[in-house]
């Protein structure tokens, strides 16, 4: 039910596609370029493009990497501040 926003930007007139519930970027779409860029510039263009979009996996992998060994930090952290807590959970009847 939640479909995706798609944005026109004022600057570059290029297309941004963004999430509803995250509010993160999917997609990012150029304006198409015109008929006066030679071919070796677009060929150029898009192997610069192709190193960008390697550079964002490498990074994404790295993240990936990193990520289950930064929640085993916090999950122990956690568990050594349960263990040092020394109060009773309060009871929610306790209350009235």
């Amino acid at each position: 039910m939640a479909t995706n926003l798609e944005v026109l930007c004022p600057c570059c007139e290029s297309t941004l596609v963004i999430d509803r519930v995250t509010g993160e970027v999917l997609l990012h779409k150029k304006k198409a370029a015109g008929p006066g860029q030679s071919f070796e510039a677009m060929v150029s263009q898009l192997a610069a493009s192709k190193s960008e979009m390697e550079k964002k996996f490498d990074k994404g992998i790295e993240s990936q990497k990193n990520r289950g060994r930064i929640l085993e930090e916090r999950f122990r952290e956690a568990i050594e501040r349960a263990d040092k807590d020394d109060k009773p959970p309060v009871n929610p009847f306790d209350l009235d």
